[in-house]
């Protein structure tokens, strides 16, 4: 292949990746991408040839490598790896074009380090193609494909792991967030999370590359076909895959539930970085207004549920399957003013907060979840005054209890001490930062009434619903639920907005936790522990959405909530992400043995 064809085709590679996320969605194209790729990486190296020799020492190995294959690997994944962030992270140009490419280029660090791996200690094609006739040699065959396809695919998966905490984290958009359209193939994250996902297409494009280049070399060489036995291997392990979904899809959704109600008010409202642009009288009002519309729609609900049953002579028996909100849920920081968090852990608030909170508490027996700012200290300008991003309950019998956030969002919450990266902030976003907030530490359940029983909900705040890690430190082996504020205004009327929504329905699956999500600008709904944004019993979609479709939408959603009787603790919420990390101790334990191996093989495939 021609040099400068072999750039263009890592790039193309990329670009195809990136269709399969929002706002394109072409998932489908997740199985195929790799076909351009690892062909690519697998004949980086000069060529392969038998040789007389014995294997060379493992040290000279690895020198070698680096030297003559390694930088070319690498450079070919990493482009790929532009090709697909700069295209899937042009949301985060909203806010700043710098800072995406930046980003982008640090993220295609982790497809060049996979680019090595694959080209070297992981490259089945350095051995070179010699006709096999006997079954017991075509199964030898067969399960090196596998071999290596497994290694491959679970080294990506510890790739996105890694990816997912170091430098704080950025693990949006592995390849198994592609199955949110396919969720009969996403329940196995409840086993191996959403980064484990990503075995499946890795590991099914390896083997079709490898199956695809025997078939072919078998061509050339006028060997007799005979059944690949690699490739109907993978399908197996992808119809396996399916027939736990199709049983999971099932019993998940058919274990018993406390039915709830909730009432979500999303205002839509601009904002440039952190600075929101609607004056605060404007913003009270507005959620005021569209929780008395939502209440307004309860009532008339109401009035013609008892008309009908007035009509059937049976007006008590209808009283009683009146559905009023247990919560009513206001999204992130939107609120203006502070609460200041004592040291008693009480939370208090100025004459204007507090007047919102009673008032919108006496108007229902129901429970208020909002998202808040919070500083502990006297003063807000004292630069010792600790500053945190909050949810806040108040309301039922259960009082005010409130949660500050633990992830946060570096260059957006907090900025390292140097004082550049503060001017930095203030160019990109034309906004001062104005204090660096503090994360919190408690991730101790809340809990509210839910269906006249009592609840545990897991809080999360912004992006904390994309980090698994982060949420399974809240589970118990109790009826649970997931409730998450957010705003996404940052980033306009992007596809930030759906890309966060698709990578935040895994915890759901991964937990077996439904998910209640109200957001400022962009998708607010209730997911079910299935992942789905379907009700299961009425089959209408629980999201709020315009006329047209678009979730940046004012308005405000009423909808029910199941939450599973008895809160089971998933293999996921008890272990984490033990398969991309066994994937990842595979890869390198992989790497020490190739020495070994290439002197079993006697090729010198680096000359």
């Amino acid at each position: 292949m021609k040099h400068f064809l072999r750039p263009f085709g890592a790039l193309v590679s990329g670009v195809l990746l990136a269709m399969c996320f929002v706002p394109f969605d072409q998932s489908w194209l997740v199985w195929g991408w790799m076909w351009i790729l690892l062909p690519l990486l697998w004949t980086t190296s000069p060529g392969t040839r038998d040789s007389e020799e014995e294997g060379k020492k493992l040290i000279r190995f690895f020198i070698r490598l680096v030297k003559l294959r390694s930088s070319r690997a690498f450079g070919l994944a990493w482009l790929a790896g532009m090709g697909f962030w700069v295209i899937n992270l042009k949301w985060l140009g909203t806010v700043t074009w710098p800072g995406a490419v930046a980003l982008s280029a640090y993220l295609s660090l982790y497809f060049g380090i996979f680019g090595v791996f694959a080209a070297g200690a992981a490259n089945p094609w350095r051995k070179s193609f010699k006709p096999t006739k006997l079954i017991r040699e075509r199964i030898q065959e067969s399960t090196r494909s596998l071999g290596y396809a497994a290694v491959l695919a679970g080294f990506w998966c510890g790739l996105e792991w890694v990816r997912g905490w170091l430098l704080t984290g950025f693990g949006w958009n592995g390849l198994g967030v592609t199955f949110a359209n396919h969720l009969v193939l996403a329940q196995s994250a409840e086993f191996i999370g959403v980064t484990g996902l990503a075995f499946l297409p890795v590991f099914m494009s390896a083997v079709a590359v490898q199956t695809a280049r025997r078939f072919y070399l078998q061509f050339r060489a006028n060997e007799v076909k005979m059944l690949h036995w690699d490739f109907a291997s993978a399908l197996v392990v992808i119809m396996a895959f399916f027939t736990v979904g199709t049983i999971r899809l099932s019993s998940a959704t058919n274990t018993p539930k406390i039915k709830g109600r909730v009432l979500l008010v999303q205002q839509d409202i601009p904002q440039v970085a952190g600075r929101i642009m609607w004056e605060p009288q404007r913003i009270v009002d507005g959620f005021l207004a569209l929780t008395e519309n939502g209440l307004a729609e309860v009532d008339a609900e109401t009035g013609k549920k008892l008309q009908e049953a007035a009509k059937e002579g049976g007006e008590g028996e209808i009283l009683t399957e009146i559905e009023t909100p247990d919560l009513l849920v206001w999204p992130e920081a939107c609120l203006p003013g502070y609460l200041q968090l004592t040291e008693s852990g009480e939370t208090v608030g100025g004459p204007m907060i507090e007047s919102i909170l009673s008032y919108v508490t006496e108007l229902r027996d129901w429970t208020l979840v909002t998202g808040i700012n919070q500083h502990q200290g006297e003063d807000p300008m004292d630069p010792e005054t600790r500053f945190y991003n909050s949810l806040l309950m108040k309301g039922g019998r259960f009082g005010r209890q409130s949660y500050q956030k633990s992830h946060l969002v570096i260059l957006g919450e907090y900025i390292p001490d140097l004082p550049f990266l503060h001017d930095l902030y203030e160019q990109a976003t034309g906004v001062r930062f104005f204090a660096n907030t503090t994360p919190g530490e408690n991730f101790e359940p809340l809990q509210v009434e839910i269906g006249g029983r009592e609840v545990g909900v897991m809080p999360s705040i912004c992006f904390e619903d994309t980090v698994g890690r982060v949420m399974r430190r809240s589970v118990r082996n109790e009826s649970q639920m997931i409730i998450n504020v957010t705003n996404d205004g940052w980033f306009q009327e992007s596809e930030g907005a759906a890309q966060h929504f698709r990578n935040s329905l895994f915890r759901c699956i991964e937990l077996r936790r439904p998910m209640v999500r109200c957001a400022n600008r962009g998708v607010t709904g209730v997911v079910s522990v299935t992942g789905s944004l379907v009700d299961p019993f009425s089959g209408e979609k629980r999201h709020l959405v315009d006329e047209k479709g678009s979730h940046f939408h004012r308005g405000y959603l009423l909808a029910s909530v199941y939450v599973p009787s008895e809160g089971e603790i998933t293999v996921y919420a008890a272990f984490g992400d033990w398969f991309a990390i066994a994937g990842l101790a595979v890869g390198f334990l992989w790497i020490f043995g190739s020495g070994l191996i290439w002197r079993k093989l006697k090729t010198d495939p680096l000359t």
